[in-house]
C-alpha cells in the first residue's frame, strides 16, 4: 500500500526540488543539534542583563525561532524512527552526524553497491518528504 501511494505521488512530484528541501531541513536539524546548547546558554545570559525594548523584540523572535527549531527536530526524529533500519542509518550518517560522510565513503562502509545505496537513499528521502510534507508538486 505504501509503495502504491509513493508511486502515485512520485508521478506528480518534482524529485530534485523535493530532495533539495529535505536535505535543507536535515542540514538545519544537524546545525541545530550542533549549536543548540550554545543558543540556549546565550539566551540565558542575555536574559539576565537589563534589556532594551529592541532587544526584547529580538528575544521574542529568537524564542519563537527556538521553539520552531525544537519542533522541527522532534518531527524529523519521529519521521526517522519510521524508516527502515538501513534507511535510518544512511540518513543519519549522511546528513545528521557532526562530520557528514560522503556518499562514496558511506556505501563502502555499509558494504553496499553504489546502485543499491542510491536507491535506498532516494527511497528514504522520498519517505521523509512525504512524512514531513516537504513535497514539491509539479505545476
Amino acid at each position: 500500500m505504501v509503495e502504491r501511494i509513493l508511486h502515485i505521488e512520485q508521478e506528480q512530484i518534482d524529485r530534485r526540488a523535493t530532495r533539495k528541501r529535505v536535505e535543507d531541513v536535515l542540514e538545519t536539524v544537524r546545525m541545530y543539534r550542533l549549536i543548540g546548547d550554545v543558543r540556549r546558554e546565550r539566551g540565558a545570559i542575555s536574559g539576565s542583563n537589563q534589556v532594551l525594548k529592541m532587544e526584547e523584540q529580538a528575544a521574542v523572535y529568537q524564542a519563537d525561532m527556538e521553539e520552531q527549531l525544537v519542533g522541527l527536530c522532534a518531527e524529523v526524529e519521529q519521521a526517522l524512527l519510521l524508516l527502515d533500519e538501513l534507511e535510518q542509518e544512511i540518513v543519519s550518517k549522511r546528513y545528521l552526524q557532526r562530520d557528514k560522510l560522503f556518499d562514496f565513503l558511506l556505501f563502502n562502509e555499509l558494504n553496499l553497491s553504489e546502485r543499491t545505496y542510491r536507491r535506498v537513499k532516494a527511497k528514504a528521502i522520498a519517505k521523509l518528504a512525504y512524512m514531513l510534507r516537504l513535497e514539491v508538486i509539479l505545476s
